[in-house]
C-alpha cells in the first residue's frame, strides 16, 4: 500500500509532463472548413483560377496570447495533378490541428504546356498518364513551381491576414509538402529575394501550340482548358516571387517538411537568406520520380523502362534536380560564414526494391511515406523547439501586426524621374529589381521618408523591395 501511495504521488507530480508534450501529442478535437477561396490568378493558359484551401481549427484548446503556430499542408502530382484533398496534406492538417495548430490544406494553379512534337509513352498498364509529362521546355518546369510558390505565398498572408478570426501567430509558420508539394514549399521558404528569381519565371517566347495527342487526357481531362485551339500560348513574366496576393502582412517560417521533394534550382550556395527555418526531410533511397541525391526528374522511372519491351519514347525535357540526401550533404557543405544555415532531420530507409518490385508491389513504391503515422510526429518533434509563445508579440504579432498590417506608400507609380517612399516605420534600406533578378537601385534611409532617384531606369516594370525597421514589403513599379 506505502509503495502505491509513493507512485501514485510520483505520478501527479510528473502528471502534467505525461499528460501533454505541448505541440506533440495530438491532444484537441478539430472543426475543418472546407473549400476557403484564398485567391485567384492567371493559370499557364491564361485561364483565371480560384484557389481554395481547406482550414482545420482545434475547438477545445486554449491558443496563446499571441494566438497558435500555423502549418500549411502542400499536395504533390508533377505539377499536373493533385488536390488539397488527397493524399498526406489532410492527414498533416488534421494532425497538427490535433496537436493545437491552425492548420490547411491548399490548392494552387496546375499545369504546362507539353510539347508541339509527336512523343508517345503507352505504358497504359500502369495506369499512368506518361505522355502528359513531355513538356514544351524545361523552363515549364521552373514556371510551374514559381506558380505554385507563388500561391502558397498568397495563401500564407491569406490566413495571416485573418489573423484574429483564425488565432494564429505570424511568427511561427510552418509548411510541409509531398513530392511537387515538397519542391514547393523549399522554394516558398528559402526562396526571399528579388535576385534568386529564376530566368525561366520571366518573359519567354510563346509556346508552340502542344501536339494532338494530349489533347484528350492532358488538356480536356484536368479542365486545363477546353482544347489546345483554345489555349493562350503566351508565356508572360510571371511577376515577384512572392506573388501579388494579400500582400503587405508580413509572417515568420520557422519550419519546413520536405516529404520526397527537392530543389530545381540552387537557392543556397550563392544567396544569403533573412531566415534559416528548421528543415525536416524524408526521402527514401529507391524514389523512381525524384531522386534521392541529383539527376533529372523521373530519372528512376526512366532506367525501369529500359528493362522490358514497352511502346514507349521516353519523357522529354526533364529538369535536374537535387533530392533530400543532395540538399542535406549540399547544405552540409557550405560554410555558415557564407549564408545562415538551417538545422536539419534527415529521415530515410534503407529500401531498395527495384522498379518491378515497386510496381509489384505499390506499398514498396520508393516515392512514398513508409510510416506516416512515425514521420509525422518526428517532424512534429523536430519543429516543437522553434515555435515562440513568448510576449512581447512581435511586430507580426496577432496583437499587434495583424490590427496594423505594414503600409508602404509610393508616389507616383507610374514613375517619371523618381519616386517618394513613406511608410508608418522608419525605412532602412529600399532596392529596386529588373525583372530578370538583377538589383538596378540600392538606396540606404534612415527615416519614414526616402525619396529614390530612377532616372537611369528605362521604361519598364520593376520590383521594389522596401525594408522596415518592422518588417518588409515588395511592390511592383512601373517607369
Amino acid at each position: 500500500m506505502k509503495k502505491s501511495l509513493i507512485l501514485l504521488l510520483a505520478l501527479q507530480f510528473f502528471l502534467p509532463e505525461i499528460k501533454a508534450q505541448k505541440w506533440i501529442d495530438t491532444l484537441y478535437q478539430v472543426q475543418k472548413i472546407e473549400n476557403v477561396v484564398y485567391g485567384s490568378d492567371a493559370d499557364f493558359a491564361g485561364n483565371l483560377r480560384e484557389l481554395k484551401m481547406n482550414i482545420f481549427l482545434p475547438i477545445n484548446d486554449t491558443p496563446p496570447s499571441c494566438g497558435r503556430p500555423l502549418l500549411i499542408a502542400v499536395h504533390g502530382g508533377a505539377f499536373l495533378a493533385g488536390n488539397k484533398d488527397a493524399d498526406a496534406p489532410p492527414y498533416w492538417a488534421k494532425q497538427f490541428a490535433q496537436r493545437g495548430y491552425t492548420t490547411a490544406s491548399v490548392n494552387y494553379r496546375l499545369g504546362m504546356f507539353q510539347t508541339s512534337s509527336l512523343v508517345n509513352c503507352n505504358v497504359s498498364a500502369l495506369g499512368v498518364p506518361w505522355n502528359c509529362l513531355n513538356m514544351q521546355d524545361t523552363a515549364e518546369w521552373y514556371r510551374a513551381a514559381y506558380r505554385a510558390q507563388q500561391d502558397l505565398k498568397g495563401a500564407i498572408r491569406f490566413l495571416v491576414k485573418q489573423a484574429q478570426d483564425y488565432q494564429i501567430d505570424p511568427r511561427n509558420v510552418f509548411l510541409v509538402g509531398e513530392s511537387a508539394g515538397g519542391i514547393t514549399v523549399m522554394q516558398a521558404a528559402f526562396l526571399d529575394d528579388p535576385a534568386e528569381k529564376p530566368i525561366e519565371a520571366g518573359a519567354l517566347p510563346d509556346a508552340l501550340a502542344p501536339n494532338a495527342i494530349y489533347e484528350n487526357q492532358c488538356i480536356q481531362t484536368p479542365s486545363f482548358d477546353t482544347s489546345i485551339a483554345s489555349m493562350q500560348l503566351q508565356r508572360p513574366d510571371l511577376g515577384p516571387f512572392g506573388g501579388s496576393l494579400h500582400i503587405g502582412y508580413g509572417y515568420t517560417i520557422k519550419g519546413v517538411g520536405n516529404f520526397y521533394g527537392g530543389l530545381i534550382q540552387d537557392i543556397f550556395s550563392n544567396y544569403a537568406y533573412s531566415q534559416a527555418p528548421r528543415l525536416y526531410m524524408f526521402h527514401q533511397p529507391n524514389d523512381l520520380v525524384v531522386p534521392y541525391d541529383q539527376q533529372a526528374v523521373y530519372q528512376g522511372a526512366a532506367y525501369c523502362f529500359t528493362q522490358w519491351p514497352a511502346n514507349c519514347q521516353w519523357i522529354i525535357n526533364r529538369p535536374q534536380i537535387k533530392g533530400s540526401r543532395g540538399i542535406r550533404d549540399m547544405i552540409n557543405n557550405l560554410s555558415a560564414s557564407v549564408t545562415i544555415l538551417p538545422l536539419i532531420q534527415f529521415d530515410s530507409t534503407l529500401n531498395t526494391t527495384d522498379c518491378l518490385g515497386q510496381i509489384a508491389n505499390p506499398a514498396l513504391s520508393g516515392h512514398a511515406i513508409d510510416n506516416i503515422w512515425l514521420r509525422t510526429l518526428n517532424m512534429a518533434q523536430f519543429f516543437a523547439p522553434a515555435i515562440d509563445t513568448s510576449k512581447p508579440c512581435g511586430p507580426n504579432s496577432l496583437a499587434n501586426h495583424m490590427t496594423n498590417p505594414i503600409s508602404v506608400k509610393v508616389s507616383p507609380n507610374p514613375v517619371i524621374h523618381g519616386c517618394m517612399i513613406e511608410s508608418e516605420h522608419a525605412i532602412i534600406l529600399c532596392k529596386v529589381y529588373d525583372l530578370t533578378g538583377r538589383k538596378r537601385i540600392q538606396h540606404q534611409a534612415n527615416s519614414s521618408t526616402c525619396w529614390l532617384d530612377l532616372s537611369t531606369l528605362r521604361s519598364g516594370i520593376y520590383f521594389l523591395q522596401v525594408e522596415t525597421i518592422k518588417g518588409r514589403v515588395n511592390i511592383q513599379i512601373r517607369k
